[in-house]
């Protein structure tokens, strides 16, 4: 079973299938009403395919309301001189014949929602017309239960007999009956025996069926009409299936019926017509509209049928807003929607008298200027004076005039817009709410005397005090941070900015490395490029994870692979060579990493170096730096950030095992190295903030 919402899509597929076609008289010829009706099958209707509607006859001097239901109510008045035109649903159509008159025969197909369809009738029955409306028995308002085909509801009963009984429209059986076989694997004959007994016997007088075209019609090359003796043949163009169905490697011979069998009395697609025309019908991608479709174009004697389905049609919007409108350029604009104004403001000195407008509008309605029609980003109107723009809703009914006044102002704007030191930016943030920047540039950078690009806004000028600033210009002293005021094109408004320029290192250096099993910590030489490390004698060499910290924003790679900490594993029983890329790029460094085993001096025993243990770590600022073995007093406690920059400094006068208490809460969140002077290898410490 599908579900429902995959039933809706396809319910809503089908109506891209199903049309009606002309035979006889695409060129308008007329038919001896008498000749039809005695071989009602020689004008059998191809479904899917429709009367070719002449190009001259849809183009019109506004946009198209299409599928309002006020559309509609137009084109049934055109229909309503009695005189003229006999307009019946089906049942009567089939057998009303007039060579004096136009008859017209109006059918619904219900595909999708039955109160739509309600409220579509509705719109009939206030013009005091009748139509007939075919009822789907696959489509979820149909069913109880939208998994099973085979239990229907008793809801649709009081909707379907208050338009028969009390609107006196026509309700028939919307046929889906080859698919509930093929796909569904239920047996037509019982099922229609049994629905139509059951919706007769709730007072409904179902005499006509209509074929449905269901997207499996398209899969499985089949018609629904094909169920019925009578309408087997002929077959129409792909739909070849009429008799067997193949479908999964299996074919299925279709089961039929007749229509007297049912008590039924019609097939519409096999109902005398000579002109036939359905919104089933897609055109280089559009629909077909009744606003296509001129009735002075009939003839006396024509039968015509027309198919809408309610699904496609709604009530035509009563809004006339103009809900956003700008021109190109502008300043500013604003929508005054009490009184129906609107101001635009465009910089000083521009040309108004052929400006272009950007614009939306209530749905479904379009806008004239002095009877000339509008289209955003199209039309350019002189806007010297005020203007008006006559917008009317979708329901054509109702028109709203909006003033639209246009003005030239100097800018109150005192921005900047970019900002940059010609060939040694690295980055620029330009903060226009805190009216700050901050420029960082590279470490060769003079700081005293620097060139500046900028660019602000229209009209307005920067100023260091009295001095007015030139872009590209002169040199500024940026070793601290410099304020520069930007005066707007009126005269009035002004910002000052706050500028900073930073130099920024780009190194490519191992700030610490380590493997598992690291007797102490490596030693890293930034002059040589390497680093060492010593392992316990028998530890494996061949697949190593090292933990590692790169100058800031720098990256590593061996070979054409990037080297991720505690992520990438190496093998180190030889040197393995690192390529350091800093971090613009600019510099790359070849490092050499060699991993030995620990040597033991002749007598097996260790020599004891100084050493020094930190902790916490990573730590939050309070740090503790136990040392062990310290034999000479004073030593110098050094500590240094990535960028080799000394932060911190501290004589201590103690030899042997001592825990030092070091504050570094000053000190901004990262990573720092730890070196005092008895010590051959440095350490390494992370302070971290919240």
């Amino acid at each position: 079973m599908i579900l429902r919402k995959d039933r809706i899509k396809i319910l809503v597929s089908c109506l891209l299938i199903i049309s009606f076609c002309l035979i006889n008289t695409i060129n308008g010829q007329k038919t001896n009403p008498a000749a039809r009706n005695q071989n009602p099958k020689k004008f059998a209707q191809k479904q899917d395919t429709t009367e070719v509607v002449k190009k001259q006859n849809i183009i019109v001097a506004e946009p198209d309301t299409n599928f309002t239901w006020e559309k509609y109510a137009s084109f049934l008045r055109k229909i309503s001189d009695t005189s003229k035109y006999i307009v019946l649903p089906l049942n009567e159509f089939r057998n009303t014949f007039n060579t004096n008159k136009i008859v017209i025969g109006l059918r619904h197909d219900v595909d999708i929602d039955l109160d739509v369809a309600y409220q579509f009738s509705q719109v009939e029955y206030n013009l005091g017309f009748r139509s007939t409306y075919f009822i789907l028995h696959t489509a979820p308002y149909y069913l109880a239960n939208s998994n099973n085909m085979d239990i229907h509801t008793d809801k649709i009963i009081p909707i379907l007999k208050s338009m028969q009984n009390n609107k006196h429209f026509e309700i028939g059986w919307h046929n889906d009956l080859v698919t509930l076989q093929v796909v569904y694997n239920i047996n037509p004959v019982v099922f229609l025996h049994s629905e139509l007994n059951w919706l007769r016997s709730n007072g409904l007088r179902i005499a006509g069926t209509a074929s449905h075209g269901s997207n499996y019609c398209k899969t499985y090359h089949y018609l629904n009409y094909y169920f019925f003796e009578e309408c087997t043949y002929p077959v129409v163009t792909t739909y070849v299936n009429n008799i067997t169905v193949p479908k999964d490697g299996k074919s299925i011979t279709l089961i039929k019926g007749k229509l007297q069998d049912f008590d039924l009395d019609y097939e519409a697609y096999f109902l005398n017509n000579n002109k036939a025309y359905s919104d089933a019908t897609i055109t280089n991608g559009i629909r077909w509209n009744i606003g296509m479709l001129d009735p002075d174009q009939f003839q006396k004697g024509d039968r015509v049928i027309i198919l809408l389905h309610p699904i496609h049609w709604h009530r035509g919007s009563v809004h006339a807003k103009i809900e956003s409108f700008s021109l190109i350029g502008q300043n500013s604009s604003s929508i005054d929607t009490v009184n129906s104004v609107i101001t635009v403001e465009m910089p000083s000195g521009t040309n108004i008298n052929s400006l272009t407008a950007i614009y939306t509008l209530s749905p479904g309605a379009y806008a004239k200027v002095s009877g000339k029609m509008q289209v955003s980003r199209t039309t350019t109107n002189n806007f010297n004076s005020p203007l008006i723009y006559k917008v009317y809703a979708e329901n054509r009914d109702i028109q709203r005039n909006w003033t639209v006044n246009v003005k030239n102002v100097k800018s109150s704007a005192c921005d900047f817009q970019s900002f940059t030191i010609p060939d040694l930016t690295k980055s620029v943030l330009i903060n226009a709410s805190k009216k700050t920047i901050h420029v960082e540039v590279d470490e060769r950078a003079d700081l005293k005397h620097l060139t500046i690009q900028f660019g602000i806004s229209p009209g307005a000028s920067a100023w260091i005090g009295n001095n007015e600033l030139f872009s590209n210009s002169g040199t500024i002293n940026f070793l601290h941070d410099v304020q520069i005021r930007v005066q707007a094109e009126d005269g009035i408004a002004s910002c000052i900015w706050t500028i900073t320029v930073q130099k920024i290192k780009n190194l490519a250096n191992f700030v610490s490395f380590s493997i598992p099993g690291l007797i102490g910590q490596s030693v890293i030489d930034t002059s040589k490029n390497t680093v060492a490390g010593e392992i316990n004698k028998g530890l494996s060499y061949d697949s190593l994870i090292p933990s590692f910290v790169l100058s800031p924003n720098a990256h590593a790679w061996v070979g054409n692979q990037e080297q991720i900490s505690d992520v990438t594993y190496r093998d180190f029983t030889y040197p393995v060579f690192y390529n350091i890329v800093s971090n613009d790029s600019q510099i790359v460094k070849k490092w050499k990493v060699t991993i030995q085993e620990t040597t033991l001096p002749a007598n097996g025993e260790k020599v004891e170096q100084p050493d020094l243990l930190i902790y916490p770590n990573p730590s939050e600022g309070n740090v503790h730096m136990h040392f062990l073995r310290v034999k000479t007093s004073p030593i110098s406690v050094d500590i240094f950030n990535t960028m080799g920059e000394k932060v911190y400094c501290e004589i201590i006068k103690k030899t042997g095992d001592f825990v030092f208490n070091a504050n570094l809460k000053k000190l901004q969140g990262g990573v720092y190295i730890v070196r005092y002077s008895e010590a051959e290898k440095p350490g390494i410490i992370l302070i971290k903030k919240h």
